[in-house]
């Protein structure tokens, strides 16, 4: 079979909540002998994370990184507290040099706020500020030779940025090469109103994929058309990166279960659901790519 011009990735949280040099040893390990081009490094606090070690075990094992961050309720890209949105600005602007320093070409993830779910709309002075922060973002992101993402998270984990198409409206906004939106298929379920169409919709600043099943388990065990999409992204010629990402609560730890409303596991084994999803997604894009 042919591979697929697309590299991808596997979200080391499919393994580890944690990122020192036993857990992510043991992630590289895994992703390069199943296959994978691209190890997704979580960064919950930037500041914090080893990236020297990061970079070296890519290295060693030969496998790529891409980063991702979520905001926090007290660095809130999306407040109506102009303190806490530029403690926000800072956070991503420390995540932007960590990604650089592991040899990340990108930072995708909900910077823009927390995962949580919020009781009240954003304010309304929320997106024009947005738009001003990601504009000083991107000049800082096109300096270290990064590209951020807006990945649009659903209603129950975000009031800001809940549509592929809202966070296109805003990349756009800001009209900067060094913003893209970062899709995931679990959220999009919810939001859109169909996940090919979706896709088509922000082809010109599409840049990174999450994919994951409507019930965050096995690929193809759910609901999710997957040739719907992967038929969508052949059309628009979608050659980025794609990233694997399913959870159980007894590798997310409690805290983490309890933000994303994980109660039950999907699956008992990770290499499994890992491998199977890798050749899952060769097959579906190899078919849907044929003649491009």
């Amino acid at each position: 079979m042919n591979r697929p011009i697309n590299q991808l990735g596997l979200h080391s949280l499919v393994y580890t909540a944690q990122w020192d040099e036993a857990a992510a040893r043991d992630v590289f390990t895994r992703a390069a002998g199943l296959g994978y081009d691209l190890v997704e490094v979580l960064m919950f606090d930037p500041a914090a994370t080893d990236t020297a070690m990061t970079a070296r075990l890519a290295k060693e094992y030969g496998v790529g990184v891409i980063t991702a961050v979520c905001g926090t309720l007290t660095a809130d890209i999306s407040s109506a507290d102009p303190q806490v949105a530029r403690r926000g600005e800072e956070f991503v602007e420390r995540a932007i040099v960590a990604a650089a320093e592991m040899g990340s070409p990108a930072l995708g993830g909900p910077s823009f706020s927390a995962v949580h779910r919020y009781t009240t709309a954003p304010s309304p002075v929320a997106r024009e500020r947005a738009i001003e922060i990601y504009g000083r973002i991107a000049e800082r992101a096109s300096a270290a030779g990064i590209r951020v993402g807006l990945e649009a998270l659903n209603r129950y984990e975000s009031n800001f940025i809940n549509t592929v198409g809202q966070a296109a409206e805003l990349v756009r906004a800001v009209g900067s090469d060094a913003l893209f939106v970062h899709g995931d298929l679990f959220h999009m379920n919810i939001e859109e109103a169909g996940l090919g169409a979706a896709f088509e919709s922000v082809a010109d600043v599409l840049g990174y994929i999450h994919v994951a099943e409507s019930h965050r388990g096995p690929l193809g065990d759910g609901t999710i058309d997957w040739d719907d999409v992967f038929a969508a992204l052949a059309r628009i010629g979608y050659t980025g990166p794609i990233t694997f990402e399913s959870f159980s609560p007894s590798v997310l730890g409690p805290e983490w279960a309890s933000l994303v409303a994980l109660w039950r596991d999907p699956w008992t084994d990770p290499d499994k659901v890992a491998g199977d999803a890798l050749a899952f997604l060769r097959n579906k894009l190899t078919t849907h790519q044929k003649g491009l």
